[in-house]
């Protein structure tokens, strides 16, 4: 008995004697006899557990039955559901009568949507056995999933209240399944009647009970990861899915969540690749297959994402959590029609589907489509009213929207429902903290900001908003209505909760449509500076294009104008990876270019994918003029897609707008100077250098490291000859240049220490640590007309270097240049508002 009253435990203690030690129970012998071919099985051996499982039977036909149920899990969790089935319908011509058998087939046809078939099981099953848990659990599945709310709710808790009553009657629940049966109804129990308490006591209590029981039932892991996950708590939830593959690595279900985990952190490439795994082991299942879909409604390929989305139907076609993202995808995909009809049919399967309408507005809301996300997850609150998860993502939904007050209210009572989701707790967090912030309305905005720490900074940003404003509206003829919001966070952590829920966004600015988000360039936890108006000029882009479009516009569209927006040149990076992937002809195209957002291969691709989406904008603006961009904007409102875009703005063909694109990027690739692409090193120990240069004395990249580790060692001795050696047979090696300049600048010839370093970066022009020893030796020696036209160059693109701005101001005000000073020192203040010397300058 776990919760024994206080009264009864002190007679215990106290009066041994009268105490009644209730008898052991014998164990099951049907299932010691299939412990080895269970086990088998759970840890993903399913060939040879389905031996096993005959062989046991072929000894003992009393074993038949429960041999047919193990073999039939086997091949449901490889993905064959029909043969599963088949095999539990020829047990049941062999043994009609027996309730357990009953219930697996139940649960067997309940996850390939055969519900009346399943019900008949089920109720058959609990009229011969009543605690039948797998059958109870069946049975309230399919009351829920036909909308009789209140059975439904009746059926979850007759098996809570049945666990109670074996706990109070000394009889425990031990056998690992129906203790997993008992979560499964407690969970919703807890769901439909706000009892986070319950959560607690089912991971801490029943599942953990169950895995000391029976550490190899990774079903519990499983679910202790959905629990988790549900709440937000990734690293939990990841950590129990990892446990679920440790016992079974062949289990798919552990690598769904892991990739909804993922998906969580937009980790799309990680996501991916779980999904992938997923689908090589059971290309059928469901969950994996919506996983998928969701990755691809991500990059915008919604014909992609339908075709998943019914496979996944073939498997299940009741599922409403898939017909959710269905009907998501052909609406997103143009297919109006398609989507209505699956909308209206939807009656038919479910009186009260709120977990269609919560997945159709959660898919719609993931892709800006505000206004119908909101009606849809209304809808889902109202037929639903005790799922949390439409109130939930309701107000989610309304801060993204800028509506505050209403998202507070929302997530108040969500919170007092369910304290333990993170994302929750976060966003109240964060709406608590901006009650601290000042607000600033100007003709356009709501500005808000913390006026302890950045009151110059917000009054600045204020004034600088209505001139982007201005500027944004010349360009696309066109404003939004009313004020957007703009909050200007002091800590990194709030910008990361305001934008996604969670502490850790990787980037400083974001908009969601009518919200803009930054943090302050001296937030606590950043690690330097940025340059502020920079970030104001690309979110403003954002506000406009997705007000002017409606939210259709496509993602490579509104970041190269966003990214025209910020005014600067290519960096030498993006000039490289483009110059690499021309020559190598994987460029991305109009239908690719999508990918290089969400799911780069690295931080180069990511780069890339913005380098080409400014490259389209520009070619269109040089060969259609700056109008089309407006009239491509305009079809997109009008849900065209990219080829009648193109075609409305340009009146061209797609095919001759990429062929004339591809002739200018060949133009700037041209103007490109070559970079020696650097191979990957290996890491190599300090004697495995030596014996590498040994090995082979031609490798005078692996001399340069050798020689570099030697400087480490303060070995001169033997780090100079090789440096010679290596500067001798290939002039400019970046490391050799590094080490050859340091030893120069030490003797002190700087010049020649200089002239080094440039030859250096002739031959790797990106290379950080050479341009940041050049440039401090032109500083050291005032070589002002090297050092400013190579700090013009780095200010060209990079936004956030402030002491080259300051240096720039500095220089042309001592050579009466002031216009320039003034606008260098404008730039500086840009980046720190409050810095005394751009002050003083400008």
């Amino acid at each position: 008995m776990r919760r024994i009253p206080l009264l009864a435990a002190f007679l215990f203690i106290v009066c041994p004697a009268f105490a009644q030690k209730p008898e052991e129970k014998k164990p099951d012998p049907i299932k010691a006899a299939l412990a080895k071919p269970r086990l088998l099985a759970l840890h993903g051996n399913y060939e040879e557990a389905r031996d096993a499982y005959e062989a046991a039977a072929k000894k003992d036909a009393k074993l038949a039955t429960y041999a047919a149920i193990g073999i039939a899990d086997t091949f449901r969790w490889e993905g064959d559901y029909n043969k599963g089935v088949a095999i539990l319908d020829a047990a049941k011509n062999a043994d009609p009568e027996n309730a357990d058998l009953l219930a697996a087939r139940a649960d067997h046809l309940f996850e390939i949507g055969r519900a009346t078939d399943a019900e008949k099981d089920a109720d058959a099953a609990i009229a011969k056995k009543e605690g039948q848990l797998l059958a109870r659990w069946t049975k309230a599945r399919l009351l829920n999933g036909r909308g009789d709310i209140d059975e439904a709710d009746k059926a979850f808790r007759w098996v809570v209240r049945y666990y109670t009553k074996r706990s109070n009657d000394d009889d425990d629940i031990t056998d690992p399944e129906e203790l997993l049966m008992v979560a499964h109804c407690g969970a919703e129990n807890a769901r439909w009647h706000n009892l986070p308490k319950q959560f607690s006591f089912i991971l801490n209590e029943v599942l953990k009970d169950l895995l000391k029981a029976d550490p190899e039932y990774w079903p519990a892991e499983q679910l202790a990861g959905e629990l988790l996950l549900e709440k937000y708590n990734r690293p939990d939830a990841q950590d129990a899915f990892d446990k679920a593959l440790k016992i079974n690595p062949k289990a798919v279900d552990p690598l769904v969540g892991k990739a909804q985990a993922a998906l969580v952190k937009y980790d799309l490439k990680e996501a991916e690749s779980l999904v992938e795994k997923a689908l090589a082991k059971n290309a059928k299942h469901p969950g994996a297959l919506r996983a998928k879909a969701e990755l691809q409604m991500i990059a915008s390929d919604y014909a992609g994402a339908t075709e998943s989305l019914q496979a996944a139907q073939v498997t299940n076609p009741r599922d409403t959590r898939t017909l959710g993202r269905l009907a998501a995808a052909h609406l997103l995909n143009g297919k109006k029609d398609v989507y209505e009809k699956i909308v209206k049919g939807i009656a038919e399967i479910d009186a009260k589907p709120g977990a269609f309408y919560f997945e159709l507005g959660s898919a719609l809301d993931e892709r800006k489509r505000y206004l119908e996300a909101e009606g849809h997850l209304k809808k889902a609150a109202e037929l639903r009213p005790m799922m949390a998860g439409p109130r939930t993502a309701l107000g989610m939904l309304y801060l993204r929207m800028g509506k505050e007050a209403e998202g507070r209210a929302l997530l108040d009572a969500a919170f007092k429902a369910d304290p333990f989701n993170v994302k929750v707790a976060n966003s109240r967090k964060v709406l608590n903290h901006l009650d601290g912030y000042r607000t600033l309305e100007t003709e356009h905005y709501i500005l808000k900001f913390d006026n302890a720490t950045d009151k110059i900074l917000g009054e600045a940003i204020a004034d600088y908003l209505e001139l982007t404003h201005a500027d944004l509206k010349r360009q696309y003829g066109f404003e939004p209505a009313g004020k957007s919001l703009i909050e200007v966070f002091n800590s990194h952590e709030m910008f990361s909760g305001r934008t996604v829920g969670l502490p850790d966004l990787h980037t400083v600015g974001a908009c969601t449509g009518r919200v803009v988000a930054i943090a302050s360039p001296k937030a606590k936890g950043l690690a330097k500076p940025f340059n502020w108006g920079r970030v104001i000029r690309h979110e403003l882009t954002h506000v406009f294009n997705l007000a002017q479009t409606d939210f259709l516009v496509p993602h490579w569209l509104t970041e190269g104008l966003a990214t025209r927006n910020e005014q600067m040149q290519a960096a030498p990076e993006w000039n490289a990876i483009l110059k690499e992937r021309h020559a190598a002809g994987t460029l991305f195209n109009l239908d690719t270019v999508m990918m290089g957002f969400v799911r780069p291969k690295d931080h180069r691709e990511w780069s890339l994918a913005y380098y080409q989406s400014l490259l389209y904008v520009k070619y269109a603006v040089q060969a259609h003029g700056e109008p089309c961009l407006a009239k491509i904007l305009a079809a997109y409102k009008q849900g065209l897609d990219t080829t009648a875009a193109i075609r409305a703005g340009c009146e061209v063909d797609k095919a001759e707008f990429e062929k004339g694109y591809r002739t200018y990027v060949d133009g700037i690739v041209k103007g490109v100077a070559a970079v020696a692409k650097k191979p990957k090193e290996k890491e190599l120990t300090f004697d495995e250098l030596k014996q590498a240069a040994k090995d082979d004395p031609a490798d005078v990249d692996v001399k340069a490291r050798l020689a570099e580790q030697y400087v480490k060692r303060r070995m001169t001795d033997e780090a100079k000859p090789l440096i010679d050696e290596v500067w001798e047979k290939k002039p400019g090696q970046p490391t050799a240049a590094l080490l050859r300049a340091r030893f120069l600048a030490d003797d002190g010839d700087k010049e020649a220490a200089i002239v080094t370093l440039e030859n250096g970066l002739k031959e790797a022009p990106t290379d950080e640590r050479l341009k940041a020893a050049v440039l401090r030796l032109y500083r050291e020696t005032n070589a002002n007309d090297k050092l400013a036209p190579f700090l013009e160059e780095i200010v060209s693109y990079d936004p956030d270097d402030l002491d080259s701005r300051l240096r720039l101001a500095k220089m042309r005000t001592d050579a009466g240049k002031h216009a320039e000073a003034e606008a260098f020192a404008r730039d500086a203040l840009f980046i720190d508002i409050m810095n005394e010397e751009a002050r003083k300058l400008l």
